[in-house]
């Protein structure tokens, strides 16, 4: 067969999407069938000539075409969309499992069949159709034993950066597409933070309220974008909205889902946490007043050296009055900041929640704890040791200037809670 020009391509897939969107099913197929080789190098062809064979009733040939979408996206290192491509497959037919185990396994050797590449976002998928196609299946998996114990890593693509095959094929097992018609939103201000998405195809707006409260688009996303990541991990309410600028696909993960995961898979935790740190923490400090200085570099180097820590519900993570040797950033959860007053009773200064800084004061200044800090529920805290916090004053005289001026706040705060307290009881 003579080589395919792209204007050919072009041509040829123009055609067939016009006969696709009149119903003419067999006319479309017939077009997409004389462009098939070209698959492998827009998978799109793949995809749409299985989508023909589902609207003819042909599932075992639609299965076929949608395996040859993976095996070229996979080749062509667009992880992303072979795996809801793969969540199709799956969805037509559920005893189509092993197609989760070859995934991770192409993923593994990366674009072309080599060593782990690095994904990114695929072209728009272009359109698909019928016919009596038996698709080949990918390079057969490597051994049981060592799709087990295998070390190697996953590609560079946001959440399944770093998961070794066995944690992906979990991740995979959980993880669910959907389509989303435009204008639909996937959630509103308001709602429960419980899922993490991955933009697979489409385009998507964030939906939020301007100061006069009307609401306005405040972003757009594209293809390979991740977002609600804030929500998944702190559990906090949607500081903003976001619908479908057209239809799109996205991939859904759920708290509950990786929390299943984690119990099988502990190093999964670890994991999470440096995502969270990279894709939450870092844009936290570059909009907090303290580190809002620290360059980009020396921020990355701060997050390599964070750790997480844990508090059940009535725990006093610092107390009135103790040496201070860490600070912490909230991750999940409610804490209340309250001192003695003179008749030992409890005066609450603030309840904090996820995104909020304490402990400062004490690791600033090296005095004691000017106040208790008490979890209102089991929390999640970020730490930040005295010796990286001195790091950072070293070399960063700013950065001091301005913890001098929240520590002068904090106290005053606290005096004033102190004597209103006293003139209530008096």
């Amino acid at each position: 067969m003579a080589a395919l020009d792209a204007a050919t391509v072009s041509a040829a897939k123009n055609s067939a999407e016009d006969f696709f969107s009149k119903g003419k099913f067999q006319e479309a197929f017939s077009a997409y069938e004389k462009i098939k080789p070209y698959g492998e190098k827009d998978p799109r062809i793949f995809m749409r000539l299985g989508d023909i064979a589902r609207k003819t009733g042909d599932d075992a040939a639609a299965i076929g075409y949608y395996k040859d979408t993976v095996r070229a996206y996979i080749k062509q290192g667009f992880a992303i969309k072979a795996i809801a491509v793969c969540k199709m497959i799956i969805g037509i037919d559920p005893s189509q499992k092993e197609i989760e185990k070859k995934i991770a396994d192409m993923c593994a050797r990366g674009p072309g069949g080599g060593t782990g590449g690095a994904p990114t976002a695929a072209p728009a998928p272009a359109p698909a159709q019928p016919g009596a196609h038996k698709a080949q299946p990918p390079p057969a998996a490597q051994g049981a034993q060592q799709q087990k114990e295998s070390p190697r890593k996953l590609p560079r693509t946001p959440l399944f950066s770093d998961l070794t095959e066995p944690e992906f094929i979990e991740v995979l097992k959980k993880v669910k597409s959907r389509s989303v018609p435009a204008g639909e939103f996937l959630f509103k201000e308001g709602d429960r933070g419980d899922s993490i998405f991955i933009l697979v195809e489409g385009s998507i707006e964030v939906i939020g309220h301007a100061k006069d409260g009307t609401l306005v688009t405040l972003a757009t996303l594209q293809e390979g974008a991740l977002f609600g990541e804030f929500g998944f991990f702190s559990g906090a309410k949607r500081t903003s909205g976001v619908k479908a600028a057209e239809p799109a696909t996205i991939l859904e993960l759920t708290k509950a889902d990786m929390n299943d995961i984690i119990t099988r898979h502990k190093r999964v935790e670890a994991v999470l946490f440096d995502f969270y740190k990279s894709r939450v923490v870092d844009r936290l400090m570059g909009l907090s007043a303290i580190f809002k200085p620290i360059n980009k570099t020396d921020r990355k180097e701060i997050l390599s050296r964070l750790s997480l820590v844990k508090f059940q519900r009535g725990d006093d993570i610092v107390k009135e009055g103790d040496k201070g040797e860490t600070m912490y950033l909230i991750k999940n959860g409610r804490v209340e900041a309250w001192v003695k007053g003179k008749g030992a009773e409890r005066i609450l200064l603030a309840e904090l929640g996820e995104g909020d800084f304490f402990g400062e004061i004490a690791l600033a200044t090296s005095k004691p704890r000017v106040a208790t800090v008490s979890a209102v529920e089991d929390v999640e805290l970020v730490a930040f040791s005295r010796s990286m916090i001195k790091d950072i004053l070293a070399k960063y005289p700013e950065v001091k200037q301005t913890l001098e001026r929240v520590i002068k706040e904090r106290v005053g705060d606290t005096a004033k809670a102190r004597e209103q307290r006293a003139a209530v009881l008096v």
